[in-house]
């Protein structure tokens, strides 16, 4: 087995949540899986994401749909603070170059 794959069943066993979940998650779109000798697994990189619904779902019991929702809203606020700072590293470049 690959190492940068992880079991969705032991995900499943180690989080206490049912398959059905994930699964429904990557129906979403929100996560993707891989299917490999018949068995899921669930790429390392998108493992912060799946604990990430987990928690939305599980503490404060955020339904898929909400779920969903709150991962673009999510996915908007990253980008815009990506946007700002490069804003910012411009601003800054033009202000030095004023200073000269």
């Amino acid at each position: 087995m690959e190492t940068n794959l992880i079991s969705v069943e032991d995900i499943c066993a180690y989080h206490h949540v049912e398959i059905n979940f994930i699964q429904s998650l990557e129906d979403f779109g929100l996560i993707r899986t891989t299917i490999k000798k018949q068995s899921v697994f669930l790429p390392v990189d998108e493992l912060s994401k799946l604990e990430q619904y987990l928690r939305l779902a599980q503490d404060l019991e955020i339904n898929l749909e909400g779920i969903h929702a709150v991962s673009h809203l999510l996915n908007q606020l990253q980008h815009m603070q990506e946007k700002i700072t490069t804003l910012q590293n411009e601003l800054n470049y033009y202000k030095q170059l004023n200073q000269h």
